[in-house]
């Protein structure tokens, strides 16, 4: 799976841009869209290459989740996989054994989003905008996946619901 476009500006907006590399609110040297990669050696970027490392980081985590989903069996929609996307981003990693990854393998969404909104914390401390993005991150993970193939049928007035 790959993160959708509405997951990219998502996260764009969580993380707000800058164009000059800056300590997070953990301590972490980052610059434009949230990149911690070498972030010390780009100077006055501007808001299209700081869009082009995101996607490169991205990519990285795209791999990792894909490889996580698909080593532990999971089948995850197309919300689900941003959801975890933006987490990752945002914290790096999901440990094997944590609670959020047995929520994950037992199949239950609910406990899912409960999970993720307990990584509200920075520097020991709990930050508005971590709750807002673990929010928006929960209730992606909770929200049906959409049936592509349905909504453009329907859009095209061939497919009705049958109810």
């Amino acid at each position: 799976m790959k993160a959708s476009k509405r997951i990219i500006n998502k996260i764009k907006e969580f993380e707000g841009f800058r164009a000059n590399p800056y300590f997070d609110s953990a301590g972490v040297l980052t610059v434009g869209y949230g990149t911690t990669k070498d972030a010390g050696k780009y100077k006055n970027i501007t808001k299209k290459f700081a869009e082009q490392l995101l996607l490169q980081d991205l990519a990285v985590f795209e791999k990792q989740l894909n490889n996580y989903i698909t080593n532990r069996g999971y089948i995850l929609n197309q919300n689900q996989f941003d959801s975890l996307l933006s987490f990752l981003y945002n914290v790096g990693s999901i440990r094997s054994g944590s609670t959020l990854d047995r929520s994950i393998k037992a199949r239950e969404p609910g406990t899912v989003a409960a999970n993720l909104r307990t990584y509200i914390y920075a520097g020991g401390q709990p930050l508005q905008g971590l709750v807002n993005r673990r929010t928006y991150e929960a209730n992606l993970f909770t929200s049906a996946g959409v049936d592509i193939g349905k909504a453009i049928l329907t859009a095209f007035g061939i497919f009705t619901s049958l109810n």
